[in-house]
């Protein structure tokens, strides 16, 4: 019988004690949680366009033609702003235009969680040659927080083709989002 009186359950003091544990974590997590959420939102829109680079780039080779990447606000016809606010399009086309009958690889759409995206050089249009290169000058795309809850990120797009993600800029220095 002396050993069931011992195995009786917590003292009053022990759980005071993890009652103070618990209440400091839980207002610490209160402050960074927010933080966190929208550094994963960010990190999530980041991927899903390195995504879409990668996808056309891959899909261009396969075709033996160009592939268009292009900004969207209907996820139908491409718009021709350097901010791509609602998403873009990816599909194959012998020019810079989507015309009737031709195949949309697919389409993407920004979260609405204030994360805004921008095409660095005013970058309507990215087109990715049968040989996997993308054409014209270098390419960036920044993601930012409206709410400066998350760093900034950045994909650079050299003109081979090749994505590459940084917490820079292009060429090296400090994000600054608008």
């Amino acid at each position: 019988m002396r050993g069931a009186r011992n195995a009786a359950g917590v003292t009053l003091p022990e759980l005071l004690v993890t009652l103070a544990v618990a209440a400091v974590l839980v207002a610490g997590g209160a402050h960074w949680l927010p933080h966190l959420v929208q550094e994963t939102r960010l990190v999530t829109e980041v991927n899903q366009f390195a995504t879409a680079l990668h996808h056309a780039r891959s899909e261009a080779v396969k075709q033996d033609r160009r592939v268009v990447l292009c900004p969207s606000r209907d996820q139908a016809h491409c718009g021709n702003d350097a901010d791509w606010p609602n998403g873009w399009l990816l599909f194959a086309s012998d020019d810079t235009t989507r015309d009737p009958g031709e195949p949309l690889l697919a389409a993407g759409t920004l979260m609405d969680t204030g994360i805004t995206l921008h095409a660095g050089n005013h970058r309507t249009r990215i087109v990715f040659h049968p040989d996997g290169s993308s054409g014209g000058s270098n390419a960036s795309f920044t993601f930012c927080d409206r709410q400066d809850r998350a760093r900034p990120r950045v994909i650079c797009l050299a003109n081979s083709g090749r994505p590459r993600l940084s917490s820079r800029t292009c060429s090296g220095g400090p994000v600054l989002c608008p």
